[in-house]
């Protein structure tokens, strides 16, 4: 689950920055960081649920402090990968990107155990 998608978060962040296409829309970084710390959110969040006695609102917190602690070290990580930079705004993207997954996440499971309980 999140280890893996962490992994390969890790192996495209470690790719080179001339050797990614171009995109011809504004903010089109943001929203990929978006939506691919939306994943490591939502998984996360699976994670946790199924794993601790937590609830909702601590498990959506602890999905968006691990993925944004993980966004932070990606960062830093770029600074030694050649034509790459870490950035703030990056960063926030993941941040928002993690909420956004683990609060869809979890409110589609709640979704699916009330269906459950029928």
């Amino acid at each position: 689950g999140p280890i893996l998608w962490a992994l390969l978060l890790f192996v495209a962040s470690s790719i080179p920055g001339t050797s990614y296409p171009e995109v011809s829309f504004a903010y089109a970084d943001k929203l990929v960081h978006t939506v691919i710390y939306g994943a490591l959110g939502s998984l996360l969040a699976i994670a946790a649920r199924f794993n601790f006695r937590w609830s909702g609102v601590r498990v959506w917190a602890f999905a968006v402090a691990v993925a944004t602690l993980y966004g932070a070290s990606d960062e830093l990580h770029q600074l030694f990968v050649p034509n790459r930079s870490a950035d703030l705004r990056d960063l926030l993207a993941d941040a928002v990107g993690a909420g956004l997954g683990a609060a869809a996440t979890l409110a589609g499971l709640r979704a699916l155990a009330k269906t459950q309980r029928l």
